[in-house]
């Protein structure tokens, strides 16, 4: 019974996808159908051969895309590895109250940062940029994921850190060749809960972009429609469009599998 609610609650939680994968698999002709049939009574790779051969652009966004969500992610992990072995071990004045200072920003609504967010950009002149994305995005997911990295770097025994000090270790050395290998599997969680919302994230990109040269995905496959008049862009290549834009994520997201849950277990998200 245990297995049955769980199969139900996996195939509950995939049905958007697999309607989507039905929708990019199937003719034109059987979309406007009424009704539509649930599964695609003739597969086809149509769709998306037009989408790679007929849309140039995707190109442009999906290497915008790569670009900013991949010097995000690897911002993230140093300055939260950093700050999270300086938080859970040295000692400094005022440690805790920075600490709480910086993890309440993470209960803000992110909305309420996009006017002042857009001013700072725009005085910088990083809008329609890659460092207009990444550098927000940088910001907003480092309370999170410090809050995991603290975490994991207290549940490493203080024994180890001991040892390695007698042995002549320096704080460096010490986070590099013995902190670091021990919080792995929670460093692979920190960059699965970057890349994945970064990867798909539309309301910073929607306001900080307005061409496709520094625009991600999110955003720039609902730019590259052409329009009903035109009589190309279709719903099944949309949905194809939208499916080859998160597959990667859940490529990144089924090959981490292993690392993420072992770093959920590990003590990264104890309080």
């Amino acid at each position: 019974m245990k297995h049955a609610f769980l199969i139900g609650l996996a195939l509950y939680a995939l049905t958007p996808f697999l309607w989507l994968a039905g929708i990019a698999l199937r003719p034109v002709s059987e979309t406007y159908t009424t009704p539509m049939p649930l599964l695609p009574r003739t597969l086809t790779f149509e769709n998306f051969d037009y989408v790679w051969r007929r849309v140039p652009d995707l190109i442009l966004i999906y290497r915008n895309s790569i670009v900013i969500t991949g010097v995000t992610v690897v911002s993230v992990i140093i300055l939260t590895s950093l700050a999270g072995y300086a938080f859970a071990r040295l000692k400094f004045p005022g440690r805790n109250i920075i600490f709480w200072t910086v993890l309440v920003t993470m209960f803000m609504p992110q909305t309420l940062n996009i006017p002042a967010l857009y001013q700072l950009i725009s005085g910088l002149n990083l809008l329609d940029t890659w460092p207009g994305l990444f550098l927000p995005y940088t910001a907003y997911f480092l309370p999170l994921n410090l809050f995991l990295m603290r975490s994991a770097f207290e549940s490493i025994p203080k024994d180890l850190e001991d040892a390695a000090i007698i042995d002549g270790c320096s704080n460096w050395r010490l986070f590099w060749q013995v902190m670091m290998p021990l919080a792995a599997s929670s460093t692979v969680t920190v960059g699965i809960f970057t890349f994945v919302p970064v990867w798909g994230e539309f309301l910073f990109a929607f306001t900080f972009t307005s061409t496709l040269e520094a625009m991600p995905l999110g955003v720039g496959i609902k730019l590259l429609q052409p329009g009903p008049a035109s009589g190309e862009w279709t719903f099944p290549v949309g949905a194809s469009a939208a499916l080859l834009a998160f597959i990667p994520a859940i490529i990144i997201y089924i090959g981490f599998q292993r690392w993420f849950t072992k770093g959920l277990l590990e003590g990264a998200l104890k309080f």
